[in-house]
């Protein structure tokens, strides 16, 4: 390989033994390259500012979904333990209706006892009434039959009366 100019350079002096004298000017001037350094912290913090920022509203949304729910579950259970406690005295009111049912329960088959009485006792009049309204239809035959007879006999006998021989 071969040694760049500058080294080729830095090389010899060394080896003659040429030092040179430091530039006290040079070294103490402002270095330039320091000066187009611009700090990248800032949109760093900024971003990590946000995602703070983002993460507390985060966690007060759910703090509050969570106070939320918690208040409702409360609601609820409250309302359910007071549904158990109603529950509980209705099956305690209900052994006490029991007895009452048994004495329910003789009342609505004495009552079905009578209304299959009734039936009975209703079929035997309706078989009444038709046989009664049987002998009245033969009745009202007979009594029409005759009726029609007399008013053929009434006319026969104007008819008479007012012919040209019984006037004579």
């Amino acid at each position: 390989k071969m040694l760049t100019p500058g080294d080729a350079i830095f090389l010899q002096r060394l080896l003659t033994g040429e030092v040179p004298k430091p530039d006290w000017k040079k070294l103490n001037r402002k270095a330039t390259f320091k000066m187009s350094y611009k700090a990248r912290s800032d949109k760093i913090e900024g971003v990590l500012q946000k995602m703070l920022d983002t993460f507390k509203t985060n966690l007060a949304e759910a703090t509050k979904k969570e106070e939320d729910a918690q208040a409702l579950y409360d609601k609820v259970t409250a309302a359910k333990g007071a549904e158990l406690q109603a529950a509980l005295d209705a099956l305690t009111k209900m052994e006490k209706e029991n007895g009452a049912r048994g004495l329910s329960k003789e009342e609505a088959q004495e009552e079905v006892d009578a209304l299959k009485k009734q039936v009975v006792d209703d079929t035997k009049y309706i078989k009444q009434v038709e046989d009664a309204l049987a002998t009245k239809k033969t009745e009202w035959k007979d009594r029409k039959e005759l009726r029609a007879g007399e008013l053929e006999a009434i006319s026969k006998a104007i008819s008479v009366l007012h012919s040209d021989d019984a006037r004579d």
